[in-house]
């Protein structure tokens, strides 16, 4: 059997229609034979600290956080991922994403149309990140099947 491509999905952004793309790539991967372990991540932006001591500041920071946690636990439910392979991960999402995807050995980033330009920005200035690609969303069904 085939090692299982390695695939980090960005949360963020992400629409409905994108999501029924990715499981339709997933299904047609593994009806090909192709094992697909797939990750999502929702980054949230990092706040001024200097703020912090504002009670709405608080609930804001909160706020984003409960908003991560149920897009994950949705797309999560629609993409049959373990809670273990979701994370929540905070500060810019270029090399927050990047980290992530180095430490668990990704194959391919996906993100929405929105997001992946800021992710190639970073990309092109990462030398430990050349064997993860990135790709578009829209491209998933490409990308899963390579």
């Amino acid at each position: 059997m085939r090692e299982a491509k390695k695939v980090l999905l960005v949360t963020n952004a992400a629409t409905d229609a994108e999501i029924t793309q990715i499981m339709n790539a997933v299904h047609h991967a593994k009806n090909q034979g192709l094992p697909i372990e797939l990750n999502l991540v929702h980054v949230i932006p990092t706040l001024p600290t200097c703020y912090f001591n504002i009670p709405s500041m608080a609930l804001l920071a909160e706020r984003f956080y409960e908003e991560a946690r149920s897009a994950l636990i949705h797309i999560g439910k629609l993409l049959h991922v373990n809670t273990q392979n979701q994370w929540v991960i905070h500060g810019k999402a270029r090399l927050e994403v990047l980290r992530l995807a180095n430490k668990l050995g990704i194959h391919f980033i996906l993100a929405s149309s929105q997001s992946i330009q800021d992710l190639h920005k970073s990309f092109s200035f990462k030398k430990e990140a050349n064997n993860t690609s990135i790709q578009s969303i829209s491209h998933a069904d490409i990308a899963l099947n390579e």
